[in-house]
């Protein structure tokens, strides 16, 4: 389906229900001026908030700089619904930092410069963030492993990541929306964290309406709370190359309208776990640990075109493994929690992959807990799932029996669950995995009883003018 046609049919739908609802975002009204960032900044610099600024090619922050970017500012892409082109990218490489510490009242926006209306899923490249915490990667001209990778497909050469500092520090990422961005590659993001270290803070951090994935986590130990990835047309997290952090309070969600052409290469998945993003041997180390995830899927609601590749909520590829806990997964049509290659199918049979206390719905309910048939040999669905509900997970053939308040209303999701909803109760953080970074609640999935995406988020940016 034609992008535009997605977008400008979005528009109408959700105009309509935006009518009978109080908006929560806010226009801009006072014309500010306009800076154009250079190609290349090599030393400190701070973005103010009473200024816009744009980007024409690409922006790298280099030579050890620290961009410091003030609550509230609006950095943007040039149009191009007026004809100019996409903009690129914007890279934090090695040693550089970005300090870019919103509020939720005066979020920090990288955006589409196109006008209010006309932004679409690819306007520009995304944010990359380069560290020097360890990856796993392929050497290409040697058939080795190498210590440092990068990520292809965006038309320009982008830095690379990777090192022998797992406490590295790139900065500070807190209240802060990626809108529009990403291009037709399997390897663009909104937000792409390549050898990022745990020294690096990332919160409360929104990658939406992005043409590929919302984030990707390539090698690297950066810890990560509170993240939206919504309306994504590929994965909306890819974790991948080695990485090794832990993430909490994680919502993915996916629009019916919006999944990769049928001729994309990567399915449509809410979560994608890969070894390494080529398929490349390289040593089998990524294996993130995940608390909290909501991940909502299109359901068979209007616009759903089964045509499209949608896939699982959590697909396991590539020799990929996680522990995975107190989440909430329903509405993908291929599996809930889906093991796609029989590598990362074994590392579920020798314990290196771990999931408990998880709520769990797929489209056909026989799917919440699978494999794919044509890869996995190792171990069937019925093994899967013998697992699955031997360690807390339970199964919903509905996901109304999950019981969230309004969890397929697009224009503004209601994901806290309701009084009585089994994720009101259970969770479990025991064991070493799930001590020091996670904050101990009694929910599973993303909310409790408040919405931490209250007024920094936007799940319909096109009618904001920035």
């Amino acid at each position: 389906m034609n992008r535009n046609y997605c977008l400008l049919t979005l528009n109408a739908f959700l105009s309509i229900c935006l009518l009978s609802c109080k908006k929560d975002d806010k226009k801009l009204e006072t014309q500010k001026p306009v800076v154009t960032l250079p190609e290349r900044i090599t030393e400190n610099r701070t973005l103010k908030s009473d200024t816009v600024y744009t980007f024409t090619v690409s922006v790298n922050v280099t030579n050890n700089a620290v961009l410091t970017i003030e609550p509230g500012t609006v950095i943007k892409s040039r149009s191009v619904a007026d004809g100019s082109g996409r903009s690129g990218y914007f890279a934090i490489e090695r040693g550089a930092k970005i300090m870019a510490e919103g509020t939720a009242e005066k979020p920090i926006v990288f955006t589409s410069g196109s006008p209010a209306g006309f932004q679409q899923h690819g306007d520009w490249g995304g944010l990359y963030i380069f560290g020097k915490a360890p990856v796993s990667a392929y050497d290409e001209n040697t058939g080795g492993p190498a210590t440092e990778m990068t990520l292809s497909g965006l038309g320009a050469l982008l830095p690379s990541g990777g090192g022998t500092d797992p406490g590295d520090n790139s900065g500070v990422l807190r209240y802060v929306r990626i809108e529009f961005a990403g291009v037709g590659s399997a390897e663009s993001y909104g937000l792409a964290c390549v050898g990022v270290g745990s020294g690096t803070t990332i919160e409360n951090v929104q990658a939406s309406y992005t043409q590929t994935s919302g984030f990707g986590f390539f090698g690297g130990t950066v810890n990560a709370k509170n993240l939206v990835a919504f309306n994504n047309r590929v994965a909306g997290i890819v974790y991948s190359n080695g990485y090794t952090g832990m993430q909490q309070f994680i919502v993915s969600y996916k629009h019916p309208y919006f999944a990769a052409p049928g001729s994309f290469i990567y399915t449509c998945d809410a979560l994608l776990v890969l070894n390494d993003i080529k398929g490349y041997p390289v040593a089998p180390d990524t294996r993130p640990v995940l608390s909290n995830v909501t991940a909502i899927g299109p359901y068979n609601n209007p616009g759903y075109n089964s045509a499209l590749p949608w896939n699982a909520a959590f697909n396991i590829s590539y020799g990929g493994a996680l522990v995975l806990r107190n989440s909430i997964l329903m509405g993908m049509p291929k599996g809930g929690i889906k093991f796609s290659d029989d590598m990362a199918a074994q590392r579920l049979l020798d314990g290196t992959t771990e999931f408990s206390t998880n709520l769990v719905h797929s489209n056909v309910s026989a799917d919440a807990f699978t494999v794919d048939p044509n890869a996995v040999y190792s171990i069937d669905a019925a093994g899967v799932t013998d697992y699955a509900l031997n360690h807390n997970n339970k199964m919903y053939s509905k996901p109304e029996e999950i019981n969230l308040s309004d969890p397929f209303r697009f224009e503004r999701p209601g994901l806290l669950p309701k009084t009585g909803a089994p994720a009101l109760t259970g969770a479990d953080f025991s064991g070493e995995h799930f001590q020091g970074f996670f904050k101990k609640v009694t929910y599973v999935g993303a909310f409790g009883t408040e919405n931490w995406m209250q007024n920094w988020t936007s799940f319909y940016p096109f009618n904001i003018k920035y």
